[in-house]
């Protein structure tokens, strides 16, 4: 191994292992978290990343399958991914989050989010190194560093719905589904397609961040104030817990037509906005037309046109809100759902090819559109 694989090696398991020793400090703040417990989870979890790393290859060796796509090998590049790859390693984690159930250590959805996490991290140094002593892809330090991120993500969505579990809740079937989903999207952006699409990532990195910044906030009480702070006064994301709320249907009735106007206000502001951002790459002399996923200099347009679609759901979300005079976000919500699935619809006849993406952009789409609302609707 080369001096930078060596390097690259230090720096994927020093992240992983400093985000579980940062999250039992501060979880220790609030309940209890030996360090007996977490130093089994982070072996049980680095046990569990060898040995899948292992069966990964063999079994997809065996089949003549990968995970990378090449000319014609998309549908299989994704069900390997669906099918196999994703639900084997999330399925190995929850093994060395199991023994916590059986001696009942794992009480409630804290407990099970952060045992998760910590079991995810030990996963992700393991998988990480093994991947990268192997990796014949271009770009392996960047396809391994962001493929870091969504080992303890997704372990703590099916670890809080475990939690769901012991208190008698159906939370962790479709959480762990769910958790499989975002996963495979997230690994075929990542590892299967090329290097001139990564920055299709930075949206679902940016989602990941808020979400898990709102569960922590969850895990400390009504602020979360012991866990995280930011610096220079910036306004911190909602809670889990608050974002439920805004989300809660309100005593007065559900506004449809709004739904489906604000449907149509989306969709409008996407083309709006694409628009400009079109106008702006021809005064920056940037070329749109290149969309050769094998070319790094295809991630400048497909940054440009994605930040484009994105900055449109805030904005029409707000006009939204505001046109409607709603006291809640659910309207907004909804049409911004409306729009998103019709656009996931239209590409899946006219693009099949971006429809992964489309999928990958929908929750952050989707975010923005409430958050905007949050901010336009009547106090």
């Amino acid at each position: 191994m080369t001096f930078g694989r060596v390097a690259a090696a230090f720096v994927f398991a020093a992240l992983p292992a400093g985000g579980a020793t940062w999250l039992v400090r501060r979880v220790r703040r609030e309940r209890d978290f030996s360090t007996g417990i977490a130093l089994f989870l982070a072996g049980a979890g680095a046990l569990s990343g060898v040995a899948t790393y292992f069966v990964e290859r063999a079994v997809l060796s065996f089949g003549e399958l990968s995970v990378e796509v090449s000319r014609g090998t998309s549908t299989s590049a994704l069900l390997a991914l669906f099918l196999f790859v994703a639900p084997l390693e999330e399925a190995a984690k929850l093994v060395a989050v199991w023994p916590t159930m059986l001696t009942r250590r794992l009480t409630d959805p804290p407990s099970g989010l952060a045992y998760a996490v910590v079991a995810a991290c030990g996963f992700a140094v393991t998988d990480s190194i093994l991947y990268l002593s192997g990796a014949t892809a271009s770009l392996p330090f960047l396809r391994g560093l962001a493929g870091l991120f969504a080992h303890p993500f997704c372990a703590g969505l099916w670890g809080y719905g475990l939690g769901k579990r012991v208190q008698g809740r159906l939370w962790f079937g479709p959480a762990f589904l769910l958790a499989v989903a975002i996963h495979a999207v997230y690994d075929h952006i990542v590892f299967g397609r090329g290097p001139g699409y990564l920055a299709m990532v930075l949206p679902l990195l940016a989602a990941m961040v808020a979400v898990a910044w709102g569960a922590l906030r969850d895990l400390s009480g009504a602020e979360g104030v012991h866990l995280l702070t930011l610096p220079l006064n910036l306004p911190e994301p909602p809670s889990l817990r608050a974002v439920r709320g805004a989300l809660r249907r309100t005593e007065e009735p559900l506004l449809f037509r709004w739904i489906v106007v604000g449907a149509l206000v989306n969709l409008g502001a996407v083309i709006l906005f694409v628009l400009g951002a079109s106008l702006v790459a021809r005064k920056l002399g940037v070329d749109l037309s290149v969309a050769d996923e094998a070319d790094m200099r295809s991630n400048g347009p497909v940054l440009l046109l994605g930040a484009a679609v994105l900055a449109s759901f805030p904005v029409s979300g707000y006009l939204v809100a505001r046109a409607s005079g709603v006291r809640g976000v659910l309207e907004p919500a909804f049409a911004a759902a409306v729009a998103i699935a019709g656009a996931v619809v239209l590409l899946s006849v006219t693009a099949p090819a971006a429809v992964i993406f489309a999928i990958a952009l929908a929750p952050v789409a989707f975010g923005l559109a409430c958050g905007g609302a949050w901010f336009g609707a009547d106090s």
